[in-house]
């Protein structure tokens, strides 16, 4: 009886896989055929646990072998996800076709504690009229001519000279990609907050500021729940409050702080101003928006 029974269950259960698959799916094997290697009910756990700290270069591969550059990976623990590096396929998602490729909601889960409801983080109306307001601003030749400005300044007087002084010492060396990542700190702070973290100064250089190392381990650990082999891992340090999670949060804390102070001081200036001011960043911008109606009123 019991060998009847297990028969019996294996057979209930093969059925219910075979009926959870599309149909069109079943009728053409090669759909199949690129991807990583899968097993039945844990997918591709064993090939992305291997290559959890390569994901980018593992996902490289996997595409460049594809004929279609398009693959298909699906795991335990997490949704059937189809990556793509085809041209029309990225045109059709993005533009095309954009609203009906939601982020959806294992996407938002990773990134909702760091970014929170902001632009890059959510889909439908709240998305919309995010991109309505900063379309606006962004549209401005003057925001556009600053950050063109802003860039060209960063590696005028601070790239270059730092590059030409290493050239001529054979002694020194540096890390490029930590150098270009410090420019790209530099100029988007000054572009949306107005604020210079000087990253490229000399005493940044040996020892980073404390608000790069927040974003940097924020970014780290976001990234480290991407790669995470079941979602439940991550979630359940959050809940206990450990580990790389804990981090996470004290980061959080240290930018929200970081940036809520640069608001604060905006505001305040802007009203001691009563409303005028030639900073053109994309905060004074908005700031100077959501201040009109108080300088109209007193």
């Amino acid at each position: 009886m019991l060998g009847i029974f297990i028969s019996v269950s294996f057979l209930c259960l093969l059925l219910y896989l075979l009926n959870s698959t599309p149909w069109k799916l079943r009728q053409s094997p090669k759909f199949f055929a690129y991807g990583p290697t899968s097993y039945p009910m844990i997918g591709c756990m064993i090939s992305f646990y291997k290559n959890r700290h390569r994901l980018l270069d593992w996902y490289t591969d996997l595409l460049s072998s594809a004929p279609t550059q398009t693959i298909i990976v699906s795991r335990l623990g997490a949704r059937r996800a189809i990556v793509t590096a085809n041209p029309e396929n990225v045109e059709y998602i993005l533009k095309t076709n954009f609203y009906n490729f939601p982020k959806g909601k294992p996407f938002q889960e990773i990134l909702e504690d760091f970014l929170g409801n902001g632009i890059f983080n959510v889909d439908g109306d709240l998305w919309y009229n995010q991109r309505k307001l900063a379309s606006q601003e962004f549209s401005t030749r003057s925001l556009r001519d600053y950050a063109v400005k802003s860039l060209k300044e960063e590696v005028d007087k601070k790239l270059l000279p730092l590059l030409e002084s290493v050239a001529n010492d054979t002694k020194k060396t540096l890390d490029l990609q930590d150098l270009l990542g410090r420019v790209t700190f530099d100029v988007v702070c000054k572009v949306s907050l107005g604020y210079d973290p000087c990253c490229l100064d000399y005493y940044s250089l040996q020892n980073s500021p404390s608000i790069v190392e927040a974003f940097d381990m924020a970014s780290e650990v976001c990234a480290r729940r991407g790669a995470a082999p079941l979602s439940a891992l991550w979630k359940a340090k959050r809940f206990v409050g450990v580990g790389s999670e804990k981090r996470l949060k004290e980061a959080i804390m240290q930018i929200h702080m970081f940036v809520g102070d640069i608001i604060h001081d905006k505001k305040r200036k802007f009203r001691e101003r009563r409303g005028r001011g030639d900073e053109q960043d994309l905060l004074s911008k908005m700031v100077l928006g959501t201040l009109a109606g108080f300088v109209l009123l007193h």
